[in-house]
């Protein structure tokens, strides 16, 4: 009994020690915030009254007693988060406060800026830059989110940063001794401000980062184009390395792109690349921001207007061949040619990629770095996670030759790598990571891995191996009906030449069970002699030049024309179901229809499984034909379009339509004014914006498909692509907009079925 009540009265004691101890460090922290307060407003007054001061307030007197304060802060050796980071708030405002006061530069800067610098280092050794970087890690996603854009604000607030990271000091400041001490003051600030942001690694988005783009993005890439272009000679500015490794971070998350873009980040980068004087650390967070925007397809589409492609082949053979190796260690420097190599099969068609070159860099640097990946615990080969090289290998696994050469390595055996890694991740999204982070990540590589397997399963030679493996292909398409896709998706960003899970799924089921994978019903097949039936496949990539054929095509009133941007019918089965009712398929050939897996499914199902009649369209004047597709239309007749008269190249493709279908056909010109429809119905233009109806015909087929079922399906399954599209404006599809719509549709259909009555 005695023995217990020790026991008791010992933890008592314990508890009641740590509590006092919790409560005594509460008011220590109150008293230094209340100091902190105190010193910087007696600071301020002593500048603004300076003339009247007496050496009892003066702003030396002031700056001592911040200096004592950050002493106590570094005897105190916080470690709690919260107070850390409160803290390093608190002091960060004040002194951004203090630095926009004009008295700064005529009395601190003038008279006290060895004293400044000492308060200042201080300051920075009480925080313990490398241990908040440490705490930082431990705070909840939330309150790190929270507290990366106050930093922001703090910062985009500054009149003296702004004026500095544009360059504007040197207008405003005559003394030039005086100038450098103010910039550099501003980049000391800058630094630590850098360093705890690029710690706090959250979740970014360009909806959020959208109103710090022209007043911090655009100075950011201003102040290190002037610094390049004019500052030759110092190459080791520590500032310059943390805003670049800021900017690296932030790109990242491939989200944030398209405030790149409109900082025109992606030339100021190529322009930097080409300059032969950079370091190594800039050279490399140079890059390593080229490849994230080249993640990206807006971003593709940038760096090859500005000649991405010549700028990085330039650089290989100038520096990266040359001087890298010389000045990094090695694994930075495979690292460094693993970016470039990556950035290059982002940027350019895998069919024009060098066989020999590519092939060196899949063999020693890409595959390499993937085995790596999926033996460590958290899918990463140093700062690169596995999703990312699966992209790379999926845009390469497009081409047939790559794919073969891959297939056959001796140490990477791709299919079984992929099934073994499918099967791994699947294990990880049904337990549910906690983070959501991770999550995300793991449906990408899941998405990446699942492409990769549909361009295996075209080829004969390898449809064994994921038969045997058919149970991990069935997880897969039980995965993708689960919920968790749908909470995944909108928060990722997924690549053109990716396709939706779903699609992958279907394609990989209908080449390996070509025969047994879908119930075809043709009983709504157009039977009449004086309509024929017109499916149009081609890739989503052309879907301008896909739409002025339309435009022409559907004026015919002998044609019925099936087209998923009319149907709203994505699905492989219904794309099956198309076809199997359609007279005649038409195919715009193009690089993008070769590079598609889907057109590539449509074309082989079309032609080897169904045998029906088709036509193929070639949409590029240059393209040429290679692999599978040419095989199969070889001996077949086709149409080119050029850059000649449009309608007539139209007529030819009628042509060969009538003998196809035995029709007597006419083009005529549409006169159904779409945008006058939708403001006479008092209608959202952006509904018009968003499926961009391009005739009356193309909306009343639509009508006539989307009536046929519950509007609300049709509304849940468009509302999420809607509001992302229109994120910026911050639209968002109400029930009551759509239905409006939707009783417009049907007065549109109800009209028309009494003019033909």
């Amino acid at each position: 009994m005695k023995k217990i009540d020790c026991k008791y009265i010992y933890l008592h004691s314990f508890l009641f020690s740590l509590k006092l101890a919790i409560e005594t460090n509460e008011k220590i922290i109150n008293e230094i915030i209340q100091q902190i307060y105190q010193s910087f407003e007696q600071l301020q007054q002593s500048l603004l009254n300076f003339e009247s001061t007496n050496k009892i307030s003066s702003p030396e007197v002031c700056l001592n007693d911040l200096n004592q304060i950050f002493n106590r802060l570094i005897d105190l050796k916080l470690n709690n988060y919260s107070d850390v980071m409160n803290m390093f708030e608190i002091i960060l405002k004040n002194y951004l406060d203090l630095i926009d006061m004009n008295q700064f530069i005529d009395i601190v800067a003038h008279r006290y800026a060895c004293k400044s610098n000492i308060v200042f280092a201080s300051f920075f050794e009480s925080l313990n830059p490398e241990g908040a970087l440490e705490l930082t890690h431990k705070m909840p996603i939330k309150v790190r989110q929270q507290m990366y854009y106050r930093i922001l604000d703090q910062i985009c607030s500054s009149k003296r940063i702004h004026s500095f990271l544009n360059n504007e000091l040197l207008v405003s400041i005559d003394d030039n001794h005086i100038k450098r001490i103010v910039s550099n003051f501003c980049g000391l600030i800058l630094i630590l401000v850098l360093k705890i942001l690029n710690s706090l690694n959250v979740k970014l988005l360009d909806i959020e980062l959208k109103k710090y783009q022209n007043n911090l993005f655009v100075p950011f890439i201003k102040f290190i184009d002037e610094y390049f272009l004019t500052n030759q000679c110092l190459q080791h500015d520590v500032l310059i390395r943390h805003t670049l490794e800021f900017l690296q971070m932030v790109s990242d998350q491939p989200l944030t792109i398209s405030i790149f873009i409109n900082a025109t980040c992606p030339q100021a980068c190529l322009r930097w690349l080409s300059l032969p004087y950079l370091n190594d650390y800039e050279y490399i967070h140079c890059l390593q921001i080229v490849y994230n925007i080249a993640r990206h397809d807006q971003g593709v589409i940038i760096l090859n207007q500005c000649q991405c492609y010549s700028v990085l082949m330039q650089f290989n053979t100038d520096i990266l061949n040359n001087k890298m190796d010389f000045i990094i260690d090695k694994n930075w420097y495979e690292d460094l040619q693993l970016i470039y190599f990556m950035t290059i099969v982002l940027i350019i068609d895998p069919n024009e990629l060098v066989a020999e070159s590519t092939d060196w860099f899949i063999t020693y640097r890409l595959l390499p770095v993937i085995s790596h990946s999926m033996l460590s615990r958290t899918f990463r080969h140093r700062k690169f996670h596995i999703s990312e090289f699966m992209i790379v290998l999926m845009k390469l696994c497009t081409n047939d030759n790559f794919l073969h050469s891959i297939s056959t390595k001796k140490n990477y055996k791709l299919s079984q790598d992929v099934l073994d890694l499918l099967n791994f991740l699947l294990h990880c999204v049904e337990i549910e990571r906690v983070d959501y982070n991770f999550l995300s990540l793991d449906v990408l590589t899941i998405t990446a891995s699942a492409n990769i397997l549909w361009s295996i399963s075209f080829h004969d030679r390898y449809k064994n191996k994921l038969i045997e493996n058919i149970e991990i292909i069935n997880r897969l398409v039980a995965f993708e009906s689960s919920d968790t896709i749908d909470k995944i998706l909108p928060n990722i960003y997924i690549p053109r030449h990716m396709s939706p899970l779903k699609r992958a799924m279907d394609g990989i089921l209908q080449n390996l069970y070509p025969e047994s994978n879908i119930d075809l019903d043709i009983s709504s097949s157009t039977k009449s002699k004086s309509v024929g039936s017109l499916m149009i496949s081609y890739s989503h990539v052309d879907i301008d030049f896909c739409r002025q054929l339309y435009d022409t095509l559907s004026t015919v009133p002998e044609l019925s024309i099936s087209i998923d941007f009319n149907s709203g019918k994505y699905s492989w089965k219904d794309i099956a179901q198309t076809i199997a009712q359609s007279d005649l398929v038409v195919f715009l050939l193009s690089q993008n229809f070769f590079n598609s897996k889907s057109c590539r499914q449509e074309f082989i199902y079309v032609t080897d499984t169904l045998k029906k009649p088709f036509i193929p369209v070639f949409i590029d004047t240059e393209y040429e034909v290679i692999e599978w597709l040419k095989i199969r239309i070889n001996e077949v007749k086709h149409i080119r379009f050029d850059e000649n008269d449009f309608l007539h190249i139209c007529n030819q493709l009628i042509s060969m339509i009538k003998e196809n279908i035995s029709l007597n056909i006419v083009v005529t010109k549409n006169t159904f004014d779409i945008e006058q429809w939708f403001h006479s119905n008092n209608l959202m233009l952006e509904l018009q914006e968003f499926y961009q109806f391009q005739t009356g015909n193309e909306l009343l087929l639509y009508a006539e498909a989307i009536l046929e079922t519950l509007w609300t399906k049709e509304y849940e399954r468009i509302r999420t692509r809607f509001e992302e599209k229109f994120k910026q404006k911050q639209l968002c599809l109400s029930p009551h907009e759509f239905l409006k719509f939707i009783n417009a549709l049907n007065s549109l259909k109800s009209k028309n079925l009494s003019s033909t009555a």
